[in-house]
């Protein structure tokens, strides 16, 4: 869950083996363990649930959005049985519009800004 919305769901062996959502892969790779020896954390800040992002909540963080993901709340697809994810890159294909998997350009934020 991100923001209030359920991006991903399957069951933990599947979603853990194999995440969909660049959230959850970002969720993971920040678990620290013994031999832990860089931490890894998700650029930028929450989101506000007062007034969120639109469309997808996670793409103002995430490091694979498009300009479809600024514009459009992506759509549940099934990634593998009984795993489903929103995510536009896992499409439907169909559904994203004219130039809308072109990256997504952002702003530098100053790390002060982000804080």
């Amino acid at each position: 869950m991100y923001a209030g919305r359920v991006v991903e769901q399957g069951g933990a062996r599947e979603v853990f083996a194999d995440p969909a959502h660049p959230y959850t892969r970002a969720l993971l790779e920040s678990i620290i363990s013994l031999g832990t020896t860089d931490l890894k954390y998700i650029p930028g800040a929450p989101p506000s649930l007062i007034d969120p992002p639109p469309a997808c909540r996670f793409h103002p963080r995430c490091p694979h959005a498009m300009r479809v993901c600024s514009t459009k709340h992506p759509i549940e697809v099934e990634v593998a049985d009984a795993h489903v994810t929103e995510c536009w890159l896992h499409g439907p294909e169909d559904e994203i519009p004219p130039s809308g998997e072109q990256p997504l350009e952002r702003e530098k934020i100053a790390l002060a800004e982000e804080a």
